[in-house]
């Protein structure tokens, strides 16, 4: 059977794209309808990890291999909102098939954070309808450091979701817990809440279905999962609440995350709310 496809996390450019390869072609071979679009920071992507040496020609130690990547990531952060003219040039061949989400980094010009929402608003007001935060890079903590942007939203309009990288606890970042989102979707409960890569582990996996189950604005995104902790999520929350994401071109090819749903032991009509209906059915409103 072939499912009609509405993936939750696209970005415009990626590893798994071929160079003489464009997107909207990549989408119609793997029958993806509609998609969620935001951009990636092609920068910081190609600079994690070089070896930071100092100069000296030695190879940077095993111990400090991880906190020198992030420190090339955070030396390569734009000092202003990531650029999503990428976005809007791929959007406008195909305005029917793609929902804009802003990258916002909550971080930036903390002494000017009237600047950061002129710039997020006026990406509303050119047809973006939801925001991407990068808790991993950007080492965000939840819900402290986005409680002004999660009002904003909320206020601005209910009906924008706000997308979260999941990151868990690593060596030089706290990373999110369930508890972490629970805070914030009891403080924003009118705000509709996506959590990406909610199946990265099974631990992780257990953990949020059963601590996050009574938070309805809360939906669990795909990509990246293993799938038995989809199929774990869909038992504890039920179908309704799960959506397709493939991460692609990023970090994974959509035919393989395509098939992590495809071998769910599942219903069809359950395959496809998971495939298309449940994201859709966030941008009807």
């Amino acid at each position: 059977m072939q499912y009609k496809i509405f993936d939750a996390h696209l970005h415009t450019y990626g590893t798994f794209l071929a160079k003489d390869d464009d997107l909207i072609s990549y989408l119609d071979r793997h029958n993806v309808e509609k998609a969620i679009i935001t951009t990636v920071n092609r920068a910081a992507s190609s600079k994690i990890y070089a070896n930071d040496d100092n100069g000296t020609g030695e190879e940077v130690s095993d111990e400090n291999r991880v906190k020198k990547a992030f420190e090339n990531l955070r030396k390569m952060m734009p000092k202003d909102q990531l650029d999503h003219q990428d976005v809007i040039n791929i959007s406008n061949l195909a305005p029917e098939r793609f929902v804009k989400f802003f990258w916002f980094n909550p971080k930036i010009d903390r002494d000017d954070v009237d600047k950061n929402y002129r710039i997020l608003e006026n990406h509303f007001k050119m047809g973006f309808h939801g925001v991407k935060i990068h808790s991993g890079i950007h080492l965000i903590k939840i819900p402290r450091d986005i409680m002004s942007l999660a009002s904003f939203m909320q206020e601005y309009n209910k009906n924008i979701p706000l997308y979260i990288h999941f990151t868990p606890k690593f060596s030089v970042f706290g990373g999110i817990s369930s508890k972490d989102l629970a805070k914030l979707a009891q403080s924003f409960p009118n705000l509709t809440i996506i959590l990406g890569h909610a199946g990265l582990a099974m631990e992780f996996a257990i953990d949020f279905g059963l601590s996050l189950k009574q938070y309805k604005n809360i939906y669990f995104e795909t990509s990246c999962s293993i799938p038995y902790a989809i199929l774990s999520l869909v038992k504890m929350i039920g179908h309704k609440r799960l959506l397709f994401g493939s991460d692609a071109p990023v970090t994974n090819p959509l035919q393989l995350e395509i098939e992590k749903i495809m071998c769910l032991p599942i219903r069809s009509d359950q395959k496809q709310d998971i495939f298309y209906n449940n994201t859709n059915k966030l941008f009807l409103n």
